[in-house]
C-alpha cells in the first residue's frame, strides 16, 4: 500500500452487522513508517491523517520517527512499563495468553489509545501502527471491528495476513499472527470483560466516545433524532380514544371506531365533534361537550409520561452528543405543554409544531422545517414516528424513518418504514443509529 511498508492496510470493506461494509479511508493500520522510502513517505502522507498513532515503547526507538514532527503524531505506548514489571512471563506460555493478560494488565495505556481515537475528527483518517504492525495494532484494530460486528472469522483473516506480509509463516510461534489467537483474545473480552463496549466503557471511555469509535468504521453521519409526539413520545392517542368514548357514552351512544382515524396528521376535532352533534341531535351543546371531554382527558393526562424507552432513547441521544428534536402535528402549546409536565421541555434542541406549517403529514413540510432549524439534511437525521403518514413524511424529507406504531395502528401498516419496532425498549439507541447508516438493510420487528 505504501512504498516499503510491508503490513499496511485499509480497514474498509469488512461486512458488518449493520448490511453495510466498515468504510474505506478512515481507519489505517501498518508496520513502522519508518521503513518508508520518499515515495511511501509522500502517499503516507496523502491521506492527510488526524491521528498517527505510535503504540511503540521507548526500548524500540531506534531512529527518529518520520513523522515527530507532524501535528497529528501521538505515540501512546501499549505496554505500561509499571504492570509490566510485575508481569509473570511463566503465566502466559501461548501468545492468546499473552494477548489476554495485556488487556487488563495495560488497561491504563489502553484506555488512552482508544480515547485519542476516538478524539480524532471524524474527517480526518486514522493510522495505526507499531514496529510489525500485528501484535499491539492487530488487537486494536480487532476490538475496533467487533465494536461494529464485523463477523469474527472475518477479523481473524484480517489478523493472520500479517505473517503472510511479514515472511513469518516459518517463524517461532510467539512471532505468528495464528487465527485462533485473535479468536481466543475476542472470546475472553466477551466472556470474561463483559463484551467490548463494557471493556471500553471500563477503561473509562464515554458513550460518546465508544459511538465515535463505531461511527469511524461506518458510513453516515448522523447527527440528530427527531421524534413524532402524539402516540410516540406519549400516548396521548389513547386518552383522546378514550375521552371520545367516555362523550358517547354519556349521550347513551357508543363511539364506532371504523372512519374515526384519518389518514394524515391534520386536526379533524372539529369532524369528530359533528359526527357526535348529528349522533345526538339538536340538543347537543357543543361547548359542554367539549369541557366535559378535555377534563375526563386531563385526569387521564396527569398521570401520562413518555412511553416505554423513549426517556432512555432521549438521554441516550445527548450522551453519544446527538441533537433532538420534536416534529408534531399538534400546536406548539400542547406539546410544550405535556413536556412541561414531565419535566422533559429540557431535553429538545428544537421543537416544530404544526401551527408552523401549512400543510400535515404526510406531507414532508414539518420536517423539512425540523431539518432547516438544526442546519442538517435529511440524510443527517433520523425521523421516530408511529403512523404510516408520519413515517412517509419523514421519508420524503430524506430522512432514516422508524416506526414505533401506537395502540391503535396496525404494524402491518408501517412496512414502509426502514425499521419496525414494537418498542423504542427493543432497541438501544446506539445501535438504533449506527443501524441508519445501512438504511433499509435492518427491520426488527417485536
Amino acid at each position: 500500500m505504501w512504498s516499503r511498508c510491508l503490513n499496511a492496510r485499509d480497514v474498509g470493506g469488512f461486512p458488518t452487522r449493520y448490511g453495510v461494509p466498515t468504510a474505506t479511508g478512515r481507519l489505517f493500520r501498518t508496520d513502522t513508517p519508518e521503513l518508508l522510502d520518499a515515495d511511501g513517505q509522500a502517499e503516507f502522507v496523502a491521506v492527510d491523517p488526524g491521528l498517527i498513532l505510535d503504540l511503540r515503547s521507548d526500548w524500540e526507538l531506534k531512529q527518529p520517527h518520520p513523522f515527530a514532527d507532524h501535528p497529528s503524531y501521538q505515540r501512546i505506548p501499549w505496554i505500561d512499563p509499571a504492570a509490566e514489571a510485575l508481569r509473570d512471563a511463566a503465566a502466559e506460555p501461548n501468545l492468546v495468553d499473552v494477548y489476554r493478560n495485556s488487556l487488563s494488565r495495560n488497561a491504563a495505556n489502553i484506555s488512552r489509545i482508544f480515547q485519542a481515537i476516538a478524539d480524532t475528527p471524524p474527517d480526518r483518517p486514522v493510522i495505526v501502527h507499531c514496529r510489525a504492525g500485528k501484535d499491539r495494532t492487530g488487537l486494536t484494530i480487532a476490538l475496533l471491528l467487533e465494536l461494529v460486528g464485523v463477523p469474527r472469522d472475518v477479523i481473524a483473516a484480517d489478523y493472520a495476513i500479517s505473517e503472510v506480509n511479514l515472511g513469518l509463516q516459518d517463524g517461532p510461534e510467539i512471532s505468528r499472527t495464528r487465527p485462533e489467537t485473535i479468536l481466543g483474545s475476542l472470546e475472553h473480552v466477551e466472556s470474561q470483560l463483559g463484551g467490548v463496549r463494557t471493556y471500553l466503557a471500563g477503561l473509562g471511555l464515554t458513550d460518546e466516545q465508544v459511538h465515535r469509535l463505531a461511527s469511524r468504521l461506518l458510513p453516515g453521519d448522523v447527527q440528530a433524532v427527531v421524534f413524532d409526539f402524539d402516540g410516540l413520545l406519549m400516548d396521548t392517542e389513547t386518552t383522546m380514544v378514550e375521552s371520545w368514548q367516555a362523550e358517547w357514552r354519556f349521550h347513551g351512544l357508543q363511539l364506532d371506531m371504523t372512519e374515526f382515524w384519518p389518514g394524515h396528521g391534520g386536526d379533524v376535532t372539529e369532524d369528530r365533534y359533528a359526527v357526535l352533534a348529528a349522533a345526538v341531535g339538536v340538543e347537543f351543546d357543543r361547548a359542554a361537550s367539549h369541557t366535559r371531554r378535555m377534563a375526563h382527558r386531563e385526569r387521564m393526562h396527569a398521570a401520562l409520561d413518555f412511553r416505554p424507552g423513549i426517556r432512555d432513547w432521549i438521554l441516550a441521544a445527548r450522551e453519544l452528543g446527538l441533537r433532538t428534536a420534536i416534529a408534531s402535528s399538534s400546536p406548539n402549546d400542547w406539546v410544550r405543554g405535556h413536556l412541561k409536565r414531565v419535566g422533559a421541555l429540557d431535553l429538545f434542541d428544537v421543537i416544530v409544531t404544526g401551527d408552523e406549517v401549512s400543510t400535515h403529514k404526510p406531507d414532508p413540510a414539518i420536517y423539512e422545517l425540523a431539518l432547516r432549524r438544526l442546519k442538517l439534511a435529511g440524510a443527517q437525521a433520523i425521523a421516530v414516528e408511529d403512523t404510516p403518514h408520519g413515517v412517509a413524511a419523514a421519508q420524503a424529507a430524506g430522512m432514516f424513518a422508524v416506526a414505533i406504531p401506537n395502540p391503535y395502528v396496525e404494524p402491518a401498516t408501517l412496512k414502509a418504514a426502514d425499521l419496525d419496532l414494537g418498542s423504542a425498549a427493543d432497541l438501544p439507541l446506539h445501535e438504533l443509529v449506527l443501524s441508519a447508516a445501512s438504511k433499509g438493510s435492518t427491520s426488527v420487528t417485536k
